[in-house]
C-alpha cells in the first residue's frame, strides 16, 4: 500500500498482481539515424533517442528545432543536472508552475503542461541510473479493463495536483492546480500525467475515497517500474519523449551522473 514521506510525496508499493497487466506498457526508446525517422518514432512510441549534433548544452535546443519544427513554440531553460548520487526517480511527467516578474512583466520560466522533453546524457553514472519508460496511453487503456474503477476515477475525477506538500518548495502555487490525472486538450490530444504530491481537492466530501484511488494509482506506477525494461543512455545520446504521453524516471545510481535536460511547447499543447 503506498505511503506519505514526511515532505508529503506520495509513493507506491509493489503489487505482483499487476505485473501482467503492466509489463506490456514499458517503452524501449529506438535510435533515430535521421530527422524524418526521429519524427516518425516519436510518433509512434512516444520517444526516440538521437544523437546530439554537437557537444554542449546548445545541443538541445537544435535537436527540438529538427524533431519538432515548425510546431515549435516556447523553449524553457535548459537545466544542466549534475549529481554524485541520487535516489530512485519514480514514474512522472515533467512540468511545474515557476511564474516570475521581471521589471513589471509576468514571466513563465516553467509551465505545468509542458507536452515535450528532452534529456542529453553527458555522462552515464558508473553504477545505476539506468532510465524507463511508461506508455501512459497504453497504461490507461489496460486498466479501463484490468481495474475499471480505477480507470474511472483517473479520467473522471478532479484532483489538487501539487497540494500534497508539506512545505511545498518555492515554485508550487499557493492556489490550488485543480486537474484530472487523465484528460484530453481542447484539440482532443490525451494527456497522462502522474505527480505525488496529487491529493483530493479542498473540501472533497469523498476525499477517504479519493485518498484511496491515488493509493492505488501510485501502487500501479511502483509496480510498472518493478516489472518494465530499464535502458541506459549513453554519453553524447538525447531521449526525446511526448511529455503527455510517456511517464519516465530512472534508477538509484551512485558516482558523478550529468545530464541535460529541456521542457518545450509545441502547437500541440492545451
Amino acid at each position: 500500500m503506498a505511503a506519505r514521506t514526511p515532505s508529503g510525496r506520495r509513493v507506491g508499493a509493489v503489487r505482483p498482481e499487476l505485473a501482467d497487466l503492466l509489463r506490456p506498457t514499458g517503452v524501449l526508446p529506438q535510435s533515430a539515424g535521421s530527422v524524418a525517422e526521429a519524427r516518425e518514432l516519436l510518433a509512434r512510441d512516444g520517444a526516440v533517442v538521437v544523437a546530439e549534433p554537437g557537444p554542449g548544452p546548445e545541443a538541445l535546443p537544435v535537436v527540438a528545432a529538427q524533431v519538432y519544427g515548425d510546431r515549435l513554440r516556447q523553449l524553457f531553460a535548459v537545466r544542466p543536472l549534475r549529481q554524485q548520487a541520487g535516489e530512485l526517480l519514480g514514474l512522472h511527467s515533467d512540468g511545474a508552475y515557476v511564474v516570475v516578474d521581471v521589471h513589471g512583466r509576468t514571466v513563465s520560466l516553467r509551465d505545468p503542461d509542458e507536452d515535450g522533453l528532452l534529456q542529453r546524457c553527458v555522462r552515464p553514472a558508473p553504477e545505476g541510473g539506468d532510465s524507463f519508460l511508461v506508455d501512459g496511453y497504453a497504461l490507461v487503456d489496460a486498466l479501463a479493463t484490468g481495474c475499471p474503477e480505477l480507470h474511472a476515477f483517473l479520467t473522471g475525477t478532479d484532483v489538487d495536483y501539487f497540494g500534497g506538500w508539506q512545505t511545498a518548495p518555492h515554485e508550487v502555487p499557493r492556489t490550488p492546480l485543480v486537474r484530472r490525472l487523465v484528460e484530453h486538450t481542447r484539440a482532443g490530444r490525451r494527456v497522462v500525467r502522474a505527480s505525488e504530491t496529487a491529493v483530493p481537492v479542498p473540501r472533497e466530501p469523498c476525499a477517504a475515497e479519493h485518498e484511496a484511488h491515488l493509493d492505488l494509482w501510485a501502487d500501479v506506477l511502483a509496480t510498472a517500474v518493478d516489472v518494465v525494461p530499464h535502458f541506459r543512455l549513453e554519453a553524447g545520446e538525447v531521449l526525446v519523449v511526448d511529455n503527455y504521453r510517456c511517464l519516465h524516471g530512472r534508477d538509484p545510481f551512485t558516482g558523478q551522473r550529468d545530464v541535460d535536460v529541456l521542457t518545450v511547447l509545441t502547437a500541440d499543447a492545451w
